[in-house]
C-alpha cells in the first residue's frame, strides 16, 4: 500500500516512521510512505500560501502547488483532506482505507487549503471538534491506524481484533502487577484462573463502561445473546447504587 502525504513539514513524520507498527509495516513492505512538499512545486518556497479573498484574516494554502503534486502521483488512490467539515473518523473508515492500494493525504495549514482543491478530493475527514495547526496530526493518525491493521505489525495478532471501538464497545479495564497497590486490589476474578469467568467479567465491564461513558456507541453496538443478561445485571447494580 502506498501512502502519499502532501505536507509543508515532512520532518514532523520522520520520528514516527522509526517506531511501532508503522516501522514494522514499512520494513515488511506492506506500506510505502512518500512525501511531497508544496514548496518544491511553487515558483519559490515562499509562494505556497496567500491572503484569502474577501479581506479575511490569516493565510490560505494555494491550489497550484498541491494540484501539481496530485497530477504527478500516478497511483493516488483515494485523496483525503483532513478538515473540520469532514466525516468524523472511525474504525470502520480505517478498515475500508486499509484495503486500498494507495491513499493520498493533503495536510492543510494556516486557514486551510483553497476550497477549489476539494474538486480533486475523494474523502474529507475530521478527527474531532477542536482546532489544530495543520493536517499533519490527522495524517499521523491515519498512518498509525492503518499500519497496525497490517499483518505482523502487532506483537499479538489478536490485539487489533480486540481493540476498543472495533465493535462499538469499549475495552474492559486492564490491570498488571502489583496485585495490591496502596490498598487498591486487582479484581479477584482476574487471578482466579477461571478463563470462562474472566471472559464473562470482561464483557460485562466493557458493556458497563460503554453504557456509562460512551452511550452513543452503546446504542449502535452489535450485541451478543448473553449481553442482554449482563445489561439487566448492570441496570440492577446502577439502580441499587442510586
Amino acid at each position: 500500500m502506498k501512502i502519499h502525504i502532501i505536507t509543508l513539514f515532512p520532518e514532523v513524520f520522520e520520528p514516527y516512521l522509526k517506531v511501532g507498527p508503522v516501522r514494522k509495516a514499512i520494513e515488511t513492505n506492506q506500506i510505502e510512505v512518500h512525501f511531497y512538499n508544496p514548496r518544491d512545486y511553487a515558483p519559490s518556497p515562499k509562494e505556497v500560501d496567500d491572503y484569502p479573498f474577501g479581506g479575511f484574516s490569516g493565510m490560505v494554502l494555494k491550489i497550484e502547488p498541491i494540484h501539481k503534486i496530485l497530477k504527478e502521483i500516478e497511483n493516488k488512490g483515494k485523496v483525503i483532506l483532513p478538515t473540520p467539515q469532514g466525516k468524523l473518523l472511525n474504525q470502520k473508515m480505517i478498515a475500508e482505507l486499509e484495503k486500498e492500494s494507495a491513499i493520498t493525504i493533503i495536510c492543510g495549514r494556516y486557514k486551510g487549503v483553497d476550497e477549489r482543491i476539494t474538486k480533486f478530493v475523494d474523502l474529507e475527514i475530521s478527527i474531532g471538534d477542536y482546532i489544530l495547526s495543520g493536517g499533519e496530526i490527522p495524517a499521523l493518525i491515519l498512518l498509525d491506524a492503518i499500519s497496525r491493521m497490517k499483518e505482523g505489525t502487532l506483537g499479538n495478532k489478536d490485539s487489533c481484533l480486540t481493540d476498543s471501538i472495533i465493535s462499538s464497545i469499549l475495552d474492559a479495564p486492564y490491570y498488571t502487577r502489583p496485585q495490591d497497590y496502596e490498598g487498591e486490589k486487582v479484581p479477584e476474578v482476574l487471578t482466579s484462573g477461571d478463563h470462562e469467568k474472566v471472559i464473562r467479567w470482561a464483557r460485562k465491564e466493557a458493556l458497563k463502561r460503554t453504557l456509562l461513558r460512551r452511550p452513543e456507541l452503546f446504542y449502535k453496538a452489535l450485541l451478543k445473546k448473553d449481553d442482554l443478561i449482563f445489561i439487566k445485571e448492570i441496570e440492577e447494580e446502577l439502580r441499587w447504587k442510586t
